[in-house]
């Protein structure tokens, strides 16, 4: 029956695809189904089994792991979640003398080990795929499979090229098309079996035989799918959860009859009686050592000593991404917002940003702390290269920014600097997988890289992706993503497909941070992102707040983490040597558990040293944040440049952006509070969400002490609640409606007639002092004043209809080239937040 453990191994392994999004979005659902066929395997492999009573001190571990449960985050702790349930099942059973409870225990509890020690191992496979995922070694070996089994194939700069009578396709050997995640999952279990049942010389043994016919399964498998592609040309059949578990299934059935597992024997030393002595605590203790060690090693990040903060943009090699011409009022069109204006503007408000126009010196960097090479179109000499390398060796930071595809060869002249300190630019172009839209990034929560810490989100526009050393520090790793190869054949380099067998997809780089010498590296593949028509929406500030503070530090302690690493080894090799004479199985359950405990609390220790030493920055002048609120209003703000595939009705992305244009700083805010903590200016568009009596009592405070705010609605907003809140300053808004008359034309013009009437609705506003009216003499916009005479400052409420004119819908995105009525709804918004909003007069 332990053969069966073998099937249970594959369900287990592959339920990790339906939680983890590495190919596909999660569905947890079928993750569960498999994960619950996988333990009803394992409890089966031990059915015939007579295991003795667990002991009841066994049940302290549930400690640790109820603790482990809380800071580990979901799924992640799944394997400690089920290890939990296996122990529970055991204190309610302790009492009861069914035997086949314990085989119950027993099964649940090897699929939470396992669970648990692939969750542990699965940041190796991350940051070992991420870093380097095609393996072009095997490709001569796929090619000599692959004619064996009917294809007329060839090897050419590691791609195998498939010829058919249609066409040849070009296939990249890569570890995800092995399904080499699944299989890392197997070998996982596989060697904990191992190790639990076998003795040395039997497990040396059965790895060998398993390492053998993985290889020639694995290549027998890529072939097979190779066949496949070609006749349905679904490139899907590679990632495809379900598909890669069932590819899998006869490998499981192959190691059920090669490695049957019938000599093995699970200890009954778990099952006895816990004894410690003072080895046992001593070996405690390195053990706990070991694992923080081990996490503090990848953790730690070295606070530096802090630098001025003067940051300089290198415009001398760049036509493109321009910071010089402002975003004004006069230029309109698609440069005038796509270009780093206002990010830049923005920069100078917490930092001192200067621009260069020069060939980059010496002389001229070491007068900054930071150095900025963004969207290059001109190479560097050598000169400059070792100018900037020399730099940043002796403390300078260095933030290079690309972009996809090689698009105005930025990516081929950022890595005659990059390839200096082991960074490279792709000329590729990231996706979704599977759909081919553009990805959305969002962390874990879990040992976060401080350039991200603060990072709710981030919306990539189509980045590139990045080449980087192992001892690099991945910043954003792109999971669910696929890296298409540019072409010079199109526009902008873009293929037309998104999906070709040469691809590389899964977890993918995309921002990389290096230490060199006493300085750093950032590299960023998606410069889109910080074009003024974007920067201040989806996570990009908190993004380069995190970038920036980042790179102002000259490093201090980086020898910190090669000590860990040394400390590690040695409480290893201690804690080993310690418990030379125990079984097996008490030292397995030593490491998983004391393991545990010490990588809750090393979790904490270095998340919380990230979070002090690399807080976010004050600014050192003054500036005017608009935050518009999206807890009571209901509009959307899209940014991408994408046309027709948004509801422009409900979309107020232009008018967000053009506030830029007078000066402010705008941001969304989930909630009210969050705009009332940092607003100068709060903006309200079609609220719909009754308002709460205590925020409305905060928004009287709010302006009652100078702030202003702006309450704009449609006669489209059939679920008002404006007058709900405005009701409270003494204005209102009123529906009304206006008769017409609709008459029939012939040719005889002089013969008109009426046919009938028609009624059109719209709103006005009653109440406060008007500054906005129609040739009637009908307010559409109004203000109500609050002077507070202990601070001198002027608090305002606007009230303003109809909001529809300002959607993207009649001003249009923000590349749009306006025609004369565009301008005078841009003017109207220009004068709402000059003459009155910013005016204390």
């Amino acid at each position: 029956m332990k053969r069966l453990l073998w099937l249970g191994l594959l369900f287990i392994s592959s339920s990790w695809l339906f939680f983890i999004p590495i190919f596909t979005t999660p569905d947890w659902k079928i993750g569960i189904f498999f994960l619950a066929v996988g333990i009803l395997c394992n409890i089966l492999a031990f059915w015939k089994n007579k295991p003795k009573q667990i002991s009841k001190k066994y049940l302290i571990l549930i400690i640790p792991l109820s603790i482990s449960i809380l800071i580990i985050n979901y799924p992640y702790n799944i394997g400690l979640i089920i290890l939990t349930i296996g122990f529970l099942i055991c204190a309610i059973t302790n009492q009861l003398k069914y035997e086949k409870a314990n085989v119950i225990i027993t099964g649940i509890s090897l699929t939470g080990i396992t669970l648990t020690i692939q969750t542990a191992l699965f940041p190796f496979y991350s940051i070992f795929v991420s870093h380097g995922h095609r393996i072009d070694i095997l490709s001569p070996v796929v090619s000599i499979f692959g004619n064996l089994l009917g294809l007329k194939t060839s090897v050419n700069n590691g791609i195998v090229f498939v010829q058919t009578f249609q066409q040849t396709f070009p296939f990249a050997t890569t570890w995800e098309k092995l399904g080499f995640y699944t299989w890392f999952n197997i070998l996982i279990g596989a060697l904990l079996l191992f190790i639990l049942f076998y003795k040395k010389r039997k497990i040396l043994l059965n790895i060998l035989i398993f390492f053998v016919a993985s290889f020639l399964y694995l290549m027998l498998r890529y072939v097979a799918f190779i066949h496949l592609y070609i006749n349905t040309l679904e490139l899907d059949i590679f990632w495809n959860p379900l598909y890669m578990l069932l590819s899998f299934l006869p490998f499981a059935l192959l190691l059920i009859k090669i490695l049957p597992l019938k000599d093995a024997k699970i200890s009954n030393d778990c099952l006895k009686n816990l004894k410690i002595n003072r080895k046992h605590i001593l070996a405690t203790i390195m053990i706990f050592i070991f694992v923080f060690s081990t996490v503090g090693a990848f953790a730690f990040q070295d606070p530096g000593t802090k630098k001025s903060g003067r940051v300089l943009i290198d415009e001398y090699h760049s036509d493109w991404e321009d910071t010089t011409r402002a975003l004004d009022k006069e230029w309109y069109g698609m440069l005038s917002t796509y270009n780093f204006y206002s990010w830049a503007e923005w920069l100078n408000y917490y930092y001192y940003v200067g621009r260069n126009n020069n060939t980059l010196t010496s002389a001229i960097l070491e007068d900054y702390d930071i150095l900025i090479l963004k969207c290059p179109t001109n190479s560097y000499s050598n000169e400059e290269v070792w100018s900037i390398v020399q730099f940043v060796e002796r403390g300078g930071g260095l933030y290079l920014i690309g972009d996809h595809t090689d698009v105005f060869g930025m990516n081929t002249f950022l890595n005659q600097v990059s390839e200096n300190f082991g960074i490279g630019f792709k000329t590729d172009a990231t996706y979704e997988l599977g759909t081919g839209m553009m990805s959305v990034y969002e962390p874990d929560d879990m040992f976060l890289h401080p350039i991200v810490q603060n990072v709710e989100q981030f919306d990539f526009m189509t980045s590139c992706t990045l080449q980087a050393p192992f001892n690099s520090e991945n910043v954003i790793v792109g999971s669910r993503l696929i890296g298409e190869p540019g072409t010079y054949s199109t526009e902008n380099f873009f293929r037309e497909s998104v999906a070709s067998p040469e691809s590389e997809y899964g977890l993918l780089l995309q921002v990389v941070a290096v230490k060199y010498g006493k300085g750093r590296v950032v590299a960023f593949s998606d410069s889109t992102v910080f074009s003024s028509f974007s920067m201040f929406s989806d996570g990009y500030k908190s993004f380069n707040f995190g970038a920036i503070e980042y790179l102002n530090r000259v490093n201090s302690y980086s020898y910190v983490n090669t000590v860990l690493i040394g400390l590690a080894i040695i409480s290893l090799v201690v804690s080993l040597y310690l418990l030379r004479n125990e079984r097996k199985i008490k030292i397995f359950f030593l490491f998983l558990f004391i393991g545990l405990l010490s990588f809750s609390t090393a979790t904490l220790v270095f998340s919380l040293m990230n979070e002090v030493n690399y807080p976010l920055p004050s600014a050192r002048s003054d500036y005017i944040q608009v935050c518009f609120d999206q807890e009571y209003s209901g509009f959307n703000v899209s940014l991408k440049p994408s046309i027709g595939l948004y509801n422009e009705k409900g979309n107020y992305g232009t008018f967000f952006v053009w506030t830029q244009r007078v000066g402010c700083v705008p941001s969304l805010e989930k909630t009210l509070d969050d705009a009332i903590k940092i607003g100068d200016i709060i903006v309200i568009i079609n609220p719909i969400k009754s308002f709460e009596t205590e925020d409305i009592e905060t928004i009287t405070d709010f302006v009652e002490n100078g702030g202003k705010v702006l309450v704009m609605d449609s006669i489209l907003n059939s679920d008002s609640t404006a007058n709900e809140l405005i009701g409270n300053f003494g204005i209102w808004i009123n529906y009304n409606t206006l008769d017409r008359s609709l008459y029939r034309s012939f040719n005889d013009t002089t013969n008109n007639s009426t046919v009938g009437n028609i009624t059109s609705p719209y709103l006005t506003i009653t109440g406060g002092e008007k500054i906005l009216f129609s040739e009637n003499n009908e307010t559409h916009a109004s203000v109500v004043e609050f002077y507070n005479e202990a601070t001198g400052k002027i608090g305002k409420i606007v009230v303003l209809v109809d909001s529809y004119s300002f959607s993207n819908s009649i001003m249009g995105g923000t590349f749009t080239e306006p025609d004369k009525n565009q301008l005078q709804i841009y003017n109207i918004e220009f004068y709402i937040f000059e003459e009155i909003l910013l005016s204390d007069t």
